[in-house]
């Protein structure tokens, strides 16, 4: 099973990957990925107004399904 660091990793991976691309055409375009874990799913996700080409591990946000940071 993949680790939160992990998930990280590729997360802002693929954020810089999309903005190599010139796929970063909006400011609500994103992309997310659940954490693995039981209970309340949670997700990371680049904080809002942030561009792609910005995203790091270390700056994804964990988000529950209320939006609550």
């Amino acid at each position: 099973m993949a680790t939160e660091q992990h998930l990280r990793q590729q997360l802002a991976a693929a954020s810089r990957l999309a903005a190599l691309f010139g796929w970063e055409d909006t400011l609500y375009t994103h992309f997310s990925v659940r954490l693995p874990g039981d209970g309340e799913p949670r997700f990371l996700i680049n904080p809002f107004g942030m561009m792609f080409d910005e995203v790091t591990a270390s700056n994804l946000i964990v988000v529950d399904m209320q939006g609550k940071v």
